[in-house]
């Protein structure tokens, strides 16, 4: 049999194997803390449910337009203007299957054979491969010396006569970092200059922990709303992952070749979905986002207090989103009961093996010294799991 060579760019996302292998270790009986899931551990909120018994009952399941409903494309007009302070129309957002299908969108209408695409390391193990089936060139630029900020600095110099574009993910995932409103400003700066777009990935937008805040690219300088692509999620916000709705916004003709293309793909995301969505976005309050944001900040606490205590870890600064990024790097080439751990995928499997936690390998996110873990599990998981990480780390000779 022989497939197509875009196939050849495609492997399984890291996070979701890992996912994978915890659920089937657990569906076996045996205690997994399962740190590789991404997504909270709580239930969505009332309102949400309540939109789509209400959506059943009506009989709304049938297609919407492409891009989604109407109405619901007007709130989030109303909502990214609210957001952002620039004025989007209902033709400039759109509906998707998940941020991810928002992301992949972009890449497709926006890139051609060649073009470059700035992409900060660590990142989402997603965006590299999209741009490589766009047949796009992914650029990388580390982030680690600089505390995994996006520095201006490093953007610039990875500027060339063919850079398109450049992803920035803030609250980042897998690092936890929220990107500085200043570095943001240059970065604007830049990508008016030489003319490329920007991909602005918030999709933990509204999961910042205490003591911080999320700055938005396009409210620091409206003159990108030209030059920029913003992508969002339920998924994290509402605790909807399973439900596969995301938004995008964008210039109308970028929204319109979008449109094209998604109807040729996957058509509209679920309508009751999206019913459900606008029946609560109707009715929020903020207290559901509120009392998430508290479970995290409390876990957040406790879990540092933890990790405090492994030897030779370091942390990158959890300031937003529900993850730590653990840099594990002293610890590989060291010995398990006579074996060598020589590096970070052999940690992860020796770490479900022996200590019954799954952790998903920083390789999987261009960091191979590393592992991140997400801490939107049970509190009680949480303190077990990383109490069971301090013990195995002590075991390594």
């Amino acid at each position: 049999m022989t497939l197509a060579q875009r196939t050849k760019k495609i492997a399984a996302p890291g996070t979701s194997r890992m996912r994978t292998i915890a659920n089937e270790l657990k569906a076996q009986g045996l205690h997994i803390v399962n740190f590789a899931a991404g997504e909270l551990d709580g239930d969505t909120s009332d309102a949400v449910k309540q939109g789509a018994r209400q959506a059943i009952d009506a009989g709304k399941n049938i297609y919407t337009p492409t891009m989604g409903a109407p109405e619901l494309r007007k709130q989030l007009g109303a909502l990214v203007s609210q957001h952002t302070g620039v004025a989007y129309a209902h033709d400039e957002v759109g509906l998707t299957a998940g941020a991810k299908q928002a992301l992949y969108n972009a890449a497709m209408v926006l890139l051609d054979p060649d073009d470059e695409v700035i992409i900060p390391n660590p990142y989402w193990v997603t965006f590299p491969t999209q741009v490589e089936l766009a047949q796009g060139r992914p650029v990388f630029i580390e982030t680690r010396d600089a505390g995994y900020q996006l520095m201006a600095s490093q953007v610039e110099q990875a500027i060339t006569p063919k850079t398109k574009a450049l992803i920035i993910n803030t609250p980042n995932n897998p690092s936890g970092a929220v990107y500085q409103a200043a570095q943001l400003a240059k970065i604007a700066a830049l990508a008016l200059q030489h003319d490329f777009w920007i991909i602005f990935d918030e999709c933990y937008a509204a999961l910042v922990r205490g003591g911080h805040q999320h700055a938005h690219i396009l409210a620091i300088e409206p003159r990108l709303k030209e030059r920029i692509v913003l992508v969002n999620s339920f998924s994290k916000s509402h605790a909807l992952t399973g439900w596969r709705l995301g938004y995008v916004a964008a210039p109308a003709p970028v929204m319109k070749a979008m449109e094209n293309l998604q109807g040729h793909t996957t058509s509209n995301p679920s309508s009751v979905a999206q019913y459900a969505i606008s029946y609560a976005l109707a009715r929020e309050d903020g207290q559901f986002i509120a009392r998430v944001n508290r479970t995290l900040d409390e876990r957040l606490r406790r879990a540092l207090a933890i990790v405090a205590e492994m030897p030779s870890v370091q942390v990158a600064q959890p300031q937003g989103a529900f993850y730590l990024f653990l840099d594990i790097s002293a610890h590989l080439g060291k010995q398990l009961d006579g074996t060598v751990i020589a590096d970070v995928d052999q940690f992860c499997e020796a770490a479900l093996r022996e200590a019954r936690i799954a952790m998903v390998s920083g390789a999987a996110f261009g960091d191979p010294s590393s592992v991140r873990i997400s801490y939107a599990i049970s509190t009680d998981d949480v303190v077990e799991g990383l109490q069971r990480l301090r013990q195995l780390l002590q075991r390594l000779q």
